[in-house]
């Protein structure tokens, strides 16, 4: 059996059930993903929000994954 060729503009996706957050990059896009229910990484980046390292509004894009 011979495997179809396909388009050069294709590219084929492999899902994955677990994702490895970096440590440096705790959250992702995924909304429904754990790492939202993570309390030792949220508490992370509310102290660091509090050491003013990070504005609220830098801390919300980290959670949300917007910010890398």
């Amino acid at each position: 059996m011979a495997i179809e060729p396909y388009a050069d503009n294709f590219i084929p996706v492999v899902p994955i059930d677990h994702i490895d957050h970096p440590e440096e990059n705790p959250f992702c896009y995924d909304a429904t993903c754990d790492c939202y229910e993570d309390d030792e990484v949220i508490e992370a980046v509310y102290q660091a929000v509090l050491d003013g390292l990070l504005t609220a509004d830098e801390a919300t894009d980290l959670v949300l994954g917007r910010l890398l």
